[in-house]
């Protein structure tokens, strides 16, 4: 059980008043999210180029900020090139702008996604996140331990760690020199663009809409946080925040996905989504509005952030703006938790924080879609605003 004076029931009369002083005023906040940003291109792709640029320009993220790799593949490589051409000059990038500067490295269209180690498959941009190997060797995720950044959570009985920024942890004594991975990826350059875009958009006109919550193991009360049950309760609290946030919301139980009946048929105008669970696969019953966020528990939702029938790569063609998905099976603890998500969001936390500290371990599968310095609710939201702000 997670306990101790920062423990939060989201709920209680303590809940959001035990916020450390470090994440309301860290000590970094004199240096602009946008300046600890590291954005890596490929050199053999004009696209990824043009995406890199475009995004660095709208987020004013300065030109020595840009990492140049060059790769064989745009989608999979194996562990001697990701040695030699993707970690070798990220490390230098990182020596040069500085190690402790930045925080979030963002992998511009046409760079590789897919890390080959043996005959297993896993997420590149989450052995980025530890490029230094301070968290953990050339090793899957599950032989390390939970992400130093990470904020463990018990969904049903409502207890949540407190928000700290991915900037706070860092200052700490002995603190780890990892990242907030992100991509600017999807079926060609002009939708790897439009993540920025929409990012920018909601958080200049606010974002509304719907909250959609696809659940599978009927009423809630029956079921445990644990196996799958913590898929529902997870997906349960996402929706029970999302309330409390001033969200009209659709929470529904039934095995069947939205878009398939009896479950609701559609969700138009989703502002926030998670659910599950079909394999590999995303029913088009989504209108997204611009800012849109969700997440899908399903253990390919990430297979190919540019095509086939994964979740992610549909639910960026149709408008989402930010997403994280898998690439191959992270078993379902290994998945970002969306009620974390949400919460932190709602707390005020930028995407690439409330990801990172909901997603239990690095080098395993994960990929992140989206920008990570989207901050759609900068001020807190609702009955989640700290008592400072």
């Amino acid at each position: 059980m997670i306990s101790g004076p920062c423990s939060i029931s989201i709920y209680g009369v303590l809940a959001l008043l035990c916020v450390p002083a470090a994440a309301q005023n860290p000590g970094s906040a004199q240096t602009p999210l946008n300046e600890r940003v590291l954005v890596v291109y490929n050199s053999n792709g004009a696209d990824s180029l043009n995406v890199a640029k475009y995004y660095m320009a709208e987020r004013k993220i300065p030109q020595a900020n840009r990492c140049k790799i060059s790769v064989s593949s745009t989608d999979r490589i194996d562990q001697r090139e990701f040695d030699s051409r993707v970690k070798t000059p990220v490390r230098q990038c990182l020596a040069s702008v500085g190690k402790q500067k930045i925080l979030y490295i963002v992998f511009s269209y046409q760079t590789p996604y897919v890390l080959v180690l043996g005959d297993r498959s896993f997420a590149l941009d989450q052995f980025v996140a530890d490029i230094w190997d301070e968290y953990g060797g050339m090793r899957p995720g599950t032989e390390v331990g939970p992400n130093p950044y990470f904020a463990a959570a018990q969904s049903q009985k409502n207890i949540y760690q407190p928000f700290i920024s991915l900037a706070a942890y860092r200052e700490q004594p002995r603190a780890l020199s990892v990242y907030s991975v992100w991509r600017l990826d999807a079926a060609n350059a002009d939708l790897a663009k439009r993540l920025v875009y929409y990012a920018m958009f909601a958080e200049t006109n606010g974002l509304s809409g719907k909250g959609c919550f696809d659940r599978q193991h009927g009423s809630i009360d029956s079921v445990g946080d644990s196996g799958s049950g913590s898929g529902d309760w997870d997906i349960h609290q996402s929706a029970e925040f999302a309330r409390r946030a001033g969200f009209p919301v659709t929470e529904d139980g039934q095995p069947a996905e939205f878009g398939t009946a009896p479950a609701p048929l559609r969700c138009d105008g989703a502002a926030l989504y998670a659910g599950w669970y079909s394999l590999n696969h995303y029913n088009d019953a989504f209108n997204w509005v611009p800012g849109a966020i969700g997440f899908h528990l399903d253990s390919a939702s990430a297979t190919d952030p540019r095509g086939g029938t994964n979740w992610s790569a549909n639910a960026v063609l149709k408008g989402i703006t930010i997403t994280s998905g898998a690439v191959a099976e992270p078993y379902l603890e290994g998945l970002a938790h969306p009620d974390q998500i949400f919460l932190y969001l709602f707390q005020g936390a930028n995407a690439g924080d409330a990801v990172m500290r909901s997603t239990h371990v690095l080098k395993w599968m994960i990929l992140n879609i989206g920008d990570p310095l989207y901050r759609p609710f900068p001020q807190g939201i609702g009955a989640f605003k700290p008592p400072a702000q």
